[in-house]
């Protein structure tokens, strides 16, 4: 049985990358966004995805690394752009937003709830959290409202960290901030995680933190 496994944010950590493809041991790698921004080596993360080729989808983060390219600038992610090649422009600004597979949607954030793919716009795929906007905590989040044939597997969300559910799975866990990455084997229903040294953490935990929104992520 092939084994694929999706990975929430890098977000830079190649160390906990490598120890969580070790631990998973996949025959296929789905990285959901938020590739090199923030973590300890984006160079590294950037030099694994040119030697293992795995499927990618666009993250905010991956977007801002992109528009930040072509001058100096006091965003954070200037870091992980001075840290990569000159092809990883392209290479970043072209990645899809979404991800298929029978019975599965993968997006960086989120879908439109009722809609699905077709009513998702860019900006919702790599920023939406609450429906319909994320400038009220009183709205629901979107996962809330899904009632789509798929399992939606997203990231971005690392305030609310490993969530399992039967309809969706939410992988962002923070490991930039010192907390864990994680990743599903889709045909198993399987979760790995490691921290960002990459050691299993077994079984994996459930990361709550402070951030406020609606940074995390």
């Amino acid at each position: 049985m092939t084994r694929t496994l999706l990975v929430g944010d890098v977000h830079g950590c190649a160390a906990a990358l490598d120890g969580l493809v070790a631990h998973a041991k996949p025959d296929k790698i789905v990285l959901l966004g938020d590739l090199f921004t923030k973590g300890p080596d984006p160079r590294g993360v950037w030099e694994r995805i040119q030697s293992w080729k795995p499927e990618c989808i666009l993250g905010n983060h991956d977007f801002k690394v992109v528009a930040i390219w072509d001058g100096p600038s006091t965003s954070k992610a200037y870091a992980a752009r001075a840290a990569l090649p000159d092809e990883a422009r392209d290479w970043i600004a072209n990645l899809p937003l979404f991800w298929r597979a029978p019975g599965v949607i993968a997006v960086h954030a989120g879908l439109h709830p009722h809609e699905g793919i077709a009513g998702t716009d860019p900006s919702m795929a790599i920023i939406l959290r609450r429906w319909p906007h994320d400038h009220d905590r009183a709205n629901p989040f979107w996962w809330q409202l899904w009632q789509g044939p798929e399992r939606v597997v997203y990231g971005h969300d690392a305030m609310r960290g490993l969530q399992v559910r039967p309809r969706s799975i939410g992988l962002d866990t923070g490991c930039c901030y010192d907390h864990a990455l994680s990743g599903w084997i889709m045909e198993a229903d399987e979760v790995f995680q490691v921290d960002p040294a990459g050691r299993p953490i077994v079984p994996p935990r459930q990361f709550w933190t402070d951030f406020a929104e609606p940074g995390a992520g």
